[in-house]
């Protein structure tokens, strides 16, 4: 078996396996062409905005929890954004003071608002080779697989 293969689950044909492969490959390529930068965010800062676009305070551990980060990680990219003027960090006077939360300020928002700019120009691009019916199919999956997590 080659490295980048998972080994074939339980009741699978090989077939199945293929066509499961295919899909990765597909999506990998996918995935690396559409990019790392979005206008003035990294994909990593744009998910992280993206969760702080609510209109609550998102403490920083949920935050990295949600992103699959470290502790180290979300700070590193906290500081980071921070220093861009994007995020603000602050405690809770009502809660526990050991408690770190995030909010997004509006040079944040609106650096969010220019990355998704470009992140739908771009899928665009890649989405108007597919006929209606087939972005229909496609959102359908889509909305599929978002939902079994």
């Amino acid at each position: 078996m080659h490295e980048n293969q998972s080994p074939r689950q339980e009741g699978e044909t090989p077939a199945e396996e293929v066509q499961i492969a295919l899909i990765a490959a597909a999506l990998d390529r996918w995935y690396a062409d559409m990019g790392r930068q979005f206008g003035p965010l990294s994909r990593p800062q744009r998910r992280m905005l993206r969760l702080l676009s609510t209109d609550t305070p998102v403490r920083v551990g949920d935050l990295g929890e949600q992103l699959g980060l470290t502790t180290a990680g979300t700070t590193r990219m906290l500081d980071k954004l921070e220093g861009l003027g994007y995020a603000l960090r602050s405690r809770s006077e009502q809660h526990d003071q050991r408690q770190v939360y995030v909010t997004l300020t509006p040079q944040g928002a609106s650096a969010l608002q220019e990355a998704d700019q470009v992140f739908l120009a771009r899928m665009h691009t890649y989405l108007r080779r597919l006929s209606a019916e087939e972005r229909g199919t496609l959102a359908d999956l889509l909305q599929i697989l978002g939902t079994q997590s």
